[in-house]
């Protein structure tokens, strides 16, 4: 449980891999959005060149860090079973059956056995608390010059018939998450008190605190080798393959590549409420998705661990940049013979192409079929307005002699998510886009993700912040914020 915050990079890549629909129906709106305007002026050919009417700038603003932090939750009862077992179950004298003699008059045994664990843990302090009972037989004798002169006089409590004494033990150990990525940890013994006292009617002896002083003792052993064996994890091993990998590009199937890009690794405080343990890890990332999976060789330094109050919550800034060679192929793999049935006609797309025609404009070629076969070419700049949230092309223009075919296509394509501004143009409602898809993108967020972890999230807001037509490549940036958790059930079975 303490180390699992290891898996958060594989869990970012996850989160960002299960976004990667989403990402690419934008993608593809951004390309076809550009048939759903009026045409300005119909071409006989397609153009190598073409001119803007409006400024465009050339870069977009560079993204702020994201903030991914998660809430890890794992169910006790495992937990608390493997605590159990590294406890003693019982404590007992040294000599035990036989008498231990502490010196020449006094001698004794006893046996405490214990219940159950308690176990409370707030901000990394673990409580554990015990109750037990115990037994002792003790005897007196006189001495001379350190040796026994009389019989031994002996008394027992708890043997027999009689009900063994009753103690109260309660240990405490604060949890440290350390720099360089190990744990320490400092267990000691908070109370111990015994609840029935054993008077041995040995000269009216109490062996009470003999009792107590030999338990303690046995506990003092047990912190300290419990301390001693957490000092010696070093996770740092397990985290070093799992963040070298998230400097580099993962591929998402057939949808590009991934890098996460951790800046600041962190991790919470672990509390136990309610039969549950958690505690949260977060990472300060700049994440990209591109279709390169070109990696510049570099040298990965970890991260400082952080040690954090707990956070949660997602902060994601995401750069994608798409090659148009590389949406080509995602376009023909999406698109090829699809159909379409509008007014009476079926178009059935065979082959489409996007590249660059300068100035920040793109060139989309279609080849169709069906009731008609043919090619068109659209061209045009992408603009996007972040304050509504529409996705326009002002300079539209197009081969076709008649823009309603191509109207009519976009909006089956956009499940009527085509709108008409007061001026008569057509806009891509995104807004109503990623409405129409939250449920689709939060059931990814929502599930299995492998073994016995499953995930629990819910995206607060999505929205597009910046989209430009480079030279070589569609620059896309969103913005999203949201909730997660891990949640591990049943631990025993890992």
């Amino acid at each position: 449980m303490i180390i699992e915050h290891v898996g958060l990079f594989s869990f970012a890549n996850s989160y960002l891999h299960n976004m990667k629909y989403f990402f690419f129906c934008l993608i593809i709106s951004s390309l076809f959005i550009i048939s759903c305007a009026p045409s300005r002026k119909p071409l006989t050919q397609p153009a190598t060149q073409a001119v803007t009417t409006f400024h465009i700038a050339d870069t977009l603003p560079t993204l702020p860090l994201s903030e991914i932090d998660l809430s890890l939750k794992a169910g006790g009862r495992y937990v608390l079973a493997k605590a159990d077992s590294l406890v003693p179950k019982q404590f007992t004298s040294d000599a035990w059956p036989n008498y231990s003699q502490p010196s020449c008059d006094f001698r004794y045994k006893y046996r405490f056995v214990r219940s159950g664990l308690t176990v409370t843990c707030i901000n990394n302090k673990i409580g554990i608390h015990l109750t037990g009972n115990y037994q002792i037989s003790g005897g007196r004798c006189l001495c001379t010059m350190n040796k026994p002169v009389s019989p031994w006089i002996s008394g027992t409590c708890g043997f027999g018939n009689e009900p063994m004494r009753r103690v109260n033990i309660n240990v405490t150990s604060q949890l440290f998450f350390l720099p360089n990525y190990h744990i320490n940890t400092f267990t000691k013994t908070d109370k111990l008190e015994a609840l029935d006292k054993c008077n041995v009617s040995l000269f009216s002896t109490d062996v009470t605190q003999q009792v107590l002083d030999s338990i303690k003792s046995s506990l003092i052993t047990f912190c300290t080798s419990l301390d001693e064996t957490i000092a010696g994890m070093d996770f740092k091993t397990m985290a070093q393959p799992a963040i070298e990998k998230s400097y580099g590009k993962t591929a998402i199937s057939k949808y590009g590549f991934i890098s996460v890009n951790p800046t600041v690794i962190r991790v919470g405080q672990l509390n136990y409420v309610k039969d549950t343990f958690n505690i949260s890890v977060g990472i300060t990332c700049r994440p990209e998705l591109s279709s390169d999976s070109f990696v510049k060789e570099k040298t990965v330094v970890l991260p400082v661990l952080q040690s954090t109050p707990n956070r949660n919550g997602v902060s994601l800034y995401l750069n994608a940049l798409y090659d148009y060679s590389f949406l080509s192929k995602l376009l023909n793999d999406t698109l090829h013979n699809k159909t379409f049935d509008i007014k009476g006609r079926t178009i059935v797309i065979k082959e489409v192409s996007i590249k660059s025609a300068g100035n920040h404009q793109i060139e989309i070629k279609i080849d169709f079929a069906g009731s008609n076969k043919g090619r068109v070419y659209l061209r045009g700049t992408p603009v996007l307005d972040t304050a509504k949230q529409a996705l326009t092309i002002p300079d539209i223009s197009y081969t076709l002699e008649s823009g309603d075919l191509i109207l009519n296509l976009a909006k089956s394509l956009f499940k009527n998510k085509i709108r008409k501004t007061l001026n008569g143009n057509s806009y891509l409602d995104l807004a109503a886009l990623v409405k129409t898809n939250m449920p689709l993108i939060e059931g990814y967020l929502n599930g299995k993700l492998t073994g016995n972890i499953f995930s629990a999230g819910k995206i607060n807001q999505l929205k597009f912040i910046g989209l430009l037509a480079k030279k070589d490549a569609i620059q896309l940036q969103i913005y999203t914020n949201a909730t997660l958790s891990l949640i591990q059930q049943d631990i025993s079975k890992n």
